[in-house]
């Protein structure tokens, strides 16, 4: 079994040169550029491309490409962003990892390494030789009421959170950062990048929903390490397909009429009912999960961070807010770095798009 040791740690800072954060999802990538000057970090260019016109797909239709497709969309994104840096992070997508919590019973001081392969290998679908695994013990809650058996028995519980990364998703992104003529990036998870990007060292908890093109994630994260991640088959080109059928139009006729829509269209309740119709349940199981941790873990002081492309369509943070009674901000990852005064109001519009390729390209610095 390799080890991945820096899933979890931070990279060492590469002095000022420049690097890009790339994020490639299902339906497009991202790419975002920032560089360190003095202790301030700059943002430099950023870039989105589809790659449904790379497999003879619409534009917001999910795909999966072959690699050599993937090698020239990562290549034209980059062009068209005029990115310069040779130094990358990658964004590594969930559907080629695992990201899990596990209770083990152990001493307080046991080596846990031996308890969390036994676990892996209950959770994981897949041959522990097939993949790169890591771990981390996470902080479990500290009841005071607890009497001392109670407290014995929760001293040796330990919560551990495992994620893993398929061996040949690895490799063929090794290849096509090869092909972009990029070093050899670190890899990690999507998820860690997306809190990297939103998480503030004086928050205790942070809640955020991650609205993809196929699926929406539920992080949970305390001080910055998640805690509990959940995963819904509910996105973006899902609530397009919704629209196409509920409005008979074509799916590409559909993300257009999505993609422009305002509440000041005549047909813009149909349209948002279509649409929100996708999400309403996935809302309800995502603040039942909040609430199922809120109980173990005591109430969460934070309000839900809402990114990704499903994030930008008009009124989805009002449905998120109704349902979840909580407060909703859409996501501005944008704002850990400096940029003119004149772009700060494109970049709060589009920053739920780049929340996950700004984050990992913040790792580098930290």
């Amino acid at each position: 079994m390799k080890s991945l040791k820096d899933i979890f740690a931070n990279l060492a800072s590469g002095g000022s040169s420049n690097v890009v954060g790339i994020d490639i999802g299902s339906s497009s990538i991202k790419v975002v550029e920032i560089k360190e000057d003095k202790e301030v970090l700059s943002l430099v260019t950023y870039g989105e491309l589809q790659l449904g016109p790379y497999a003879l797909k619409g534009i917001g239709e999910s795909v999966i490409l072959d690699a050599k497709r993937e090698q020239e969309a990562l290549v034209d994104v980059m062009r068209e962003s005029a990115t310069t840096a040779r130094k990358a992070v990658f964004a590594m997508p969930l559907s080629s990892s695992f990201v899990t919590n596990v209770s083990i019973e152990a001493e307080p001081k046991a080596d846990l390494t031996p308890l969390v392969r036994i676990e892996a290998r209950k959770v994981i679908p897949a041959s522990l030789n097939e993949i790169t695994l890591d771990w981390a013990e996470v902080e479990a809650k500290k009841d005071p009421a607890q009497n001392k058996s109670e407290k014995m028995a929760a001293s040796n519980r330990h919560d551990v959170l495992i994620a893993a990364i398929q061996n040949s998703a690895l490799e063929r992104f090794k290849v096509l950062m090869q092909f972009a003529n990029l070093q050899e990036p670190p890899t990690e998870i999507e998820c860690f990048s997306t809190i990297r990007s939103l998480y503030e060292s004086a928050d205790v908890d942070t809640i955020i929903i991650d609205i993809g093109a196929v699926s929406s994630k539920l992080y949970i994260a305390k001080h910055g390490l998640l805690m509990r991640m959940h995963r819904i088959r509910a996105g973006g080109a899902i609530a397009t397909e919704k629209i196409a059928e509920t409005m008979s139009l074509s799916f590409e006729e559909a993300e257009l009429r999505k993609q422009n829509a305002t509440d000041k269209d005549p047909d813009f309740a149909t349209l948002q009912r279509a649409h929100h119709s996708t999400f309403e349940r996935s809302f309800r199981e995502f603040n039942q999960v909040i609430r199922e941790y809120e109980q173990k873990q005591g109430v969460i002081k934070s309000p839900i961070y809402l990114c990704g492309g499903g994030a930008m369509f008009p009124g989805i943070e009002r449905l998120l807010q109704q349902v979840t009674t909580r407060e909703v901000v859409k996501a501005h990852p944008f704002r850990k770095v400096s940029a003119p005064a004149f772009m700060q109001d494109t970049l709060k519009e589009i920053g739920p798009t780049f929340t996950a390729a700004l984050g990992a390209a913040l790792r580098h610095f930290e």
